[in-house]
């Protein structure tokens, strides 16, 4: 009996749950298709319940078919907040109809998936043809959820899959289970809201008891209100740090001022902010001056529908004592600083332009030479259309088509845009993506897409290079200056004084304006890493002057939850390449820390520790260099020179020759 009760233990113990809450765990976001019964079915986490179910339908005809369904709700109920992809990553129910008639095959499916209160349906054509044999579940692949943008799964919201499909003949109809029938989806993020708010009980009318340096854990849920009191000893500085976790946009806290009470129940004067962004983690530093001791209540207040963990601490400083981080800002303007140049500058090529103006003014002061000297009447077709008329061809494509045609290359076309252009129209629509009302997925969509360009979109812009950097492999990375000469800041924040309507208040921005310089100095830096790295060439240009155009698709994004990168890549560069790319350009730490004051200032810290293999950088068929008519236009241009220079010597010695026949014959006549 101990033996029994012991085996029966140990198979509880090791037995896996049947829970199926959807979270970012390693396999949590598999369900599984489990069946007890036919009315009796269920979405798990690991395989349950019987190998297959099916039924006998004896009554069916084209004329009376009758329809089975079978729902499968997720079992239990969702317990965390998860993140919902955008696509299934993949769909497989194999389902088997029997009959007499036709033998084994596959009936219509319709699938209904339903998650909270979105509803996405897939229909399957069925397989009625056994001579060619089953050919396998149904089955899906990256397709898209109609979650229409609310991408949230919230506790006790649900997961159901239905299935329907109708027989049109009696048979018997199987569906096989145990890893045959499931669902998979990537879920990238989740959180336990029970575990992470551990700052409870504490509200405005009751703070909890606290020291200020003491280091607080909790997290913020929907519009509630976390309030603490401390005792404030005499000082000259006072920040306040709080540090919030990073979570998907859509549930992400104001990040508004925090109240501090003082102790005359008034409100403290508005404080200094210093904003950090470190790998989508935030830490705002709030900071006053000279407040009187006493016992304050520091108090950070939320909005609906939102959840985001934080950590928090104080500091009393003096002057000159301890951090006073505004006055570490040096307000020099940041540098870009080539994160993307993976070629070394020992051995580069000088660049410069095909389109020659010394070599067309010379063509054209020749031709206007030939000109005038076709005025003179020759006799000699053979030298006229032997020798001149071919020199002025080649003089003419070479001296003159030819740089103009290099000229035209080498400009801007009226569907191009310079880098400028292309910054600054990014600007508006990072400005746009960051406003409060916004979608997350709108957003998520707009701030991934590679210099903001969305699927089927082209990309095109002008960029002059001063020089190819070599490559191990033989190939050339375009170095352009023009990168290196811009001012972020300066871009940024005029964009922020162009667009605002919101006069900040006491030298402080606007939360949708500091959420836009940060999110705009993090999106602008990456985006020009990844153009800088596209720069690659098999040989060394003709022309300085560079059109990158290209049609961009669709691609696994990288970075952060709420604000992912590099979501689409050029239409040419194979999805697996350009995977390998972003491995190795992300940087490992990306921190960009924003000063709110008197001066607004921006610092960047930025470290990429993987050293690129120069093999997995890819030559884009985007990188197109201007280019001459003729390749070595020069030499055209000599030879059209010679051959006018041949002509002129030769008509010169015949009219000299005729000359002296002519004077030898007057001659002759004068003395006869």
């Amino acid at each position: 009996m101990r033996r029994v009760i012991a085996v029966l233990l140990l198979c509880i113990f090791f037995s896996p749950l049947a829970k199926a809450a959807i979270d970012s765990d390693e396999g949590g976001g598999e369900l599984w298709f489990s069946c007890n019964e036919i009315d009796d079915c269920s979405l798990t986490e690991f395989h349950t319940g019987e190998a297959s179910v099916g039924g006998t339908v004896n009554s069916a005809s084209p004329f009376s078919p009758e329809t089975i369904f079978i729902e499968l709700p997720m079992t239990p109920q969702q317990s965390e907040i998860a993140l919902i992809p955008d696509e299934i990553e993949e769909l497989k129910v194999d389902l088997r109809y029997q009959d007499d008639i036709i033998g084994l095959s596959r009936p219509d499916l319709e699938v209904t998936i339903i998650i909270a209160q979105s509803t996405t349906v897939f229909e399957f054509e069925g397989d009625s043809n056994p001579a060619d044999g089953i050919q396998g579940p149904y089955t899906l692949e990256n397709e898209p959820l109609n979650h229409g943008g609310d991408r949230l799964l919230w506790p006790e919201e649900e997961v159901r899959i239905l299935l329907q499909f109708e027989v049109e003949r009696p048979g018997n109809w199987q569906l096989n289970l145990r890893g045959s029938s499931y669902m998979m989806l990537d879920i990238i993020w989740s959180e336990d809201v029970d575990s992470r708010d551990v700052d409870e009980p504490s509200s405005y009318s009751s703070p909890r008891m606290t020291d200020l340096e003491t280091i607080h854990y909790g997290a913020l849920v929907e519009d509630d209100w976390d309030c603490w009191t401390f005792d404030v000893d005499s000082h000259e500085i006072l920040r306040i740090t709080v540090e919030w976790e990073e979570v998907p946009s859509e549930i992400e806290q104001t990040h508004g001022r925090p109240d501090l009470i003082m102790p005359d129940n008034k409100m403290a004067p508005i404080p200094d902010l210093e904003t950090q962004v470190t790998n989508g983690a935030t830490k705002m530093t709030w900071q006053w001056r000279a407040l009187p001791v006493g016992e304050y209540d520091f108090c950070i207040g939320g909005r609906l529908n939102a959840f985001q963990p934080y950590q928090w601490a104080g500091l009393i400083a003096f002057e000159g004592i301890g951090p006073t981080s505004p006055e570490e800002f040096d307000y020099s303007a940041w540098q870009w600083q080539g994160y993307g140049m993976k070629a070394e500058s020992y051995g580069s090529q000088e660049l410069s332009a095909t389109s020659d103006l010394m070599a067309l003014i010379l063509s054209l002061a020749i031709l206007v030479g030939l000109i005038i000297e076709f005025r003179n009447d020759t006799t000699s077709k053979s030298v006229r259309y032997g020798i001149f008329v071919p020199g002025v061809l080649v003089l003419i494509l070479g001296g003159v088509v030819s740089p103009l045609w290099a000229i035209s290359g080498e400009m801007q076309s009226s569907d191009e845009d310079s880098l400028e252009e292309l910054i600054d129209s990014r600007l508006d629509q990072l400005w746009h993506a960051s406003h409060p009302n916004t979608p997350a997925s709108s957003r998520a969509l707009h701030v991934g897409a590679t210099f903001g360009m969305l699927e089927g979109e082209t990309l095109s812009v002008r960029l002059v290079a001063d020089s190819a950097w070599p490559l191990d492999d033989g190939r050339w990375q375009l170095h352009i200056p023009e990168f290196y000469e811009l001012d972020f800041e300066a871009l940024i924040f005029n964009k922020v004084a162009e667009k605002s309507a919101v006069n900040p208040v006491d030298d402080l921005l606007d939360s949708h304006s500091r959420s836009f310089i940060l999110l705009a100095a993090r999106t602008l830096m990456l985006d020009l890493l990844m153009l800088e790295a596209l720069l690659v060439v098999d040989e060394i240009p003709n022309s300085n002057v560079i059109h990158f155009e290209t049609e961009m698709v669709s691609s696994g994004s990288l970075g952060l939850v709420q604000d992912p990168t590099w979501g689409t890549r050029p239409i040419d560069v194979p999805e697996g390449r350009w995977r390998l790319m972003q491995e190795n350009l992300y940087p490992n730490l990306i921190s960009i820390t924003m000063l709110d004051g008197v001066k607004d200032d921006l610092e960047f810290r930025v470290q990429i520790d993987t050293e690129m293999d120069h093999n997995l950088m890819y030559s884009t068929e985007s990188v197109q260099p201007a280019s001459p008519l003729f390749e070595s236009q020069y030499l055209w241009v000599i030879a059209g020179i010679i051959l006018v220079v041949l002509g002129f010597t030769i008509e010169n010695r015949r009219r000299g020759k005729a000359k002296q026949i002519l004077q030898q014959f007057t001659a002759d006549n004068i003395w006869n």
